[in-house]
């Protein structure tokens, strides 16, 4: 069912201890090892050094469990340092973060450069710097909003970075996914950052089974009330979360709207058919309605009130993928007016010109080609670029070998399309309850 909580026993491995350790993996899963040789340790001087004595100037933003500077390493690295705030738990957040972040390394997170080992001072973290700001702010404060290539593109990543953290053995559940913790790199692509939340599902873990539920207000799965009700689902809730506000450009929780929670907004609409009103006013909407619909209905199924019935990360990443191939992050070619000369394996041609003039002399645009025997379409044409590669897809989809794949991205597709109930979500609907973060008391608070 791709469904993992944190008292499964299949989240430990058991062996006979007179024999040597023996490891299944599966084909998705990565083993946790830790990285010493990639961990670096820093001087609190070094690094106070680099940041100009933590000035202002340096200042990129806070984090979960305080503030985040810029700094250049002597080697003219450019890193940023997470510097503990002294009014929360400090040493247990950076410890928790360098625990979980020095067994992982992937090209979809925010890895962990080093520390500082200063007994006599807070430890300071180093992580890669990402130039690019956040998700939030993308969403939110850029005067011009992302196309829909670039917002499927950074939904996917952040979906690769989820799975990558719920496929590590034993699973680690972030526990904090919001668009404020994705961070953008000099590449526009999306990294998942802010450990300090995490947890590693462990049996009879103590830290696991001590630790109160917390998260984000208006990202937090309400059926997430006790430490045992944790799985990983919990992080597909509020990855539907981040993929609403991706669709709709809405914050999470905005009071100036009525309802606030985008959940008891959007779902409503989603399961009346009115999916044009989810989508981001500022901007078009995708104009095939099978992005539209797949987009809206994946969303609504991570909210579904019944963790069981929520997709797994792997089933999202799959089917995010598919869209992907739809829908392009930039005019290819950098031609403005979308029309393409293809070849008959999709391979676009460089041209003098935005307009195909065939010929008869295998020129195009007034050029001469190489291969005057290759198959051109104009996406101004009925037989669109899109569909011809919507229809190689589902081609190369029919020879893949892997049965089980197939089954499972057929089924949740089958569930896509069929389901009627999309989108069900918390009885308490409007009136859901949320755990305030980091709150001592875990003291509920209505919305």
């Amino acid at each position: 069912m791709g469904y993992l909580s944190c008292k499964a026993e299949s989240a430990t491995a058991v062996h006979t201890p007179s024999k040597k350790p023996t490891t299944i993996q599966k084909p998705n899963e990565i083993i946790q090892k830790p990285l010493k040789n990639k961990i670096q340790h820093f001087d609190y001087t070094d690094l106070q050094l680099a940041t100009n004595n933590f000035s202002d100037q340096k200042l990129l933003g806070r984090g979960s469990h305080g503030l985040v500077y810029k700094a250049h390493l002597r080697n003219g690295r450019l890193v940023a340092v997470k510097k503990p705030s002294s009014h929360s738990h400090p040493d247990n957040e950076v410890d928790n973060e360098i625990d979980i972040l020095s067994k992982l390394h992937s090209p979809h997170l925010v890895n962990l450069i080093g520390f500082s080992n200063n007994p006599q001072q807070n430890r300071l973290l180093v992580v890669e710097f990402m130039s690019n700001g956040t998700l939030y702010d993308t969403l939110h404060m850029n005067p011009e909003p992302p196309n829909w290539g670039r917002r499927i593109r950074l939904a996917l990543h952040t979906a690769k970075a989820i799975e990558t953290l719920h496929a590590s053995v034993p699973p680690v559940i972030h526990r904090d996914i919001k668009s404020a913790n994705i961070l953008l790199d000099r590449n526009l692509n999306a990294r998942l950052g802010d450990f300090g939340l995490a947890l590693r599902c462990h049996v009879d873990d103590y830290r696991l089974l001590s630790t109160p539920p917390a998260g984000t207000m208006g990202y937090l799965d309400p059926g997430y009330v006790t430490p045992d009700n944790l799985s990983t689902k919990t992080d597909v809730f509020s990855f539907g979360i981040l993929l609403l506000e991706i669709i709709s450009g809405r914050k999470a929780i905005d009071v100036s709207h009525s309802p606030p929670s985008i959940v008891d907004w959007a779902i409503p609409l989603i399961r009346r058919g009115k999916l044009l009103s989810v989508f981001d006013p500022r901007i078009p909407p995708p104009k095939d309605p099978m992005v539209r619909k797949q987009l809206a209905v994946i969303a609504a199924k991570c909210v579904r009130s019944c963790r069981e019935r929520r997709p797994s990360m792997g089933e999202i990443v799959e089917s995010l993928s598919g869209l992907m191939r739809l829908v392009p992050v930039r005019s290819w070619n950098g031609l403005s007016n979308p029309c393409l000369m293809v070849e008959t394996v999709g391979r676009p041609v460089e041209v003098g010109s935005s307009r195909p003039n065939h010929g008869g002399n295998g020129s195009v645009g007034g050029k001469q080609l190489s291969n005057p025997r290759r198959v051109y379409s104009d996406l101004g044409l009925r037989n669109n670029l899109m569909d011809l590669m919507a229809r190689r897809v589902d081609d190369n989809k029919d020879n893949d070998d892997d049965e089980n794949k197939v089954h499972r991205r057929s089924r949740f597709k089958k569930e896509l399309d069929d389901d009627p109930s999309i989108g069900e979500t918390s009885s308490i609907d409007s009136s859901r309850f949320y755990i305030v973060t980091r709150s001592k008391s875990c003291a509920q608070t209505k919305v």
